[in-house]
């Protein structure tokens, strides 16, 4: 993930930091679907992750 916003042109603290907040929301939405026994936890989750990214580029 790092190197990818990397590649896209993002600084390197703020790729650090979006890598990190990717990841760990989607331990958590997976976590929660687990629980749920729903794929809908990680579709949201994906879909507000695909808005940040957007808002970094």
């Amino acid at each position: 993930m790092h190197d990818r916003l990397r590649a896209s042109g993002m600084s390197e603290s703020d790729a650090h930091d979006l890598a990190h907040t990717v990841i760990s929301t989607m331990e958590g939405a997976e976590l929660a679907a687990q629980v749920a026994r729903s794929k809908e936890p990680l579709q949201i989750a994906g879909k507000h992750l695909a808005r940040l990214i957007a808002l970094h580029q």
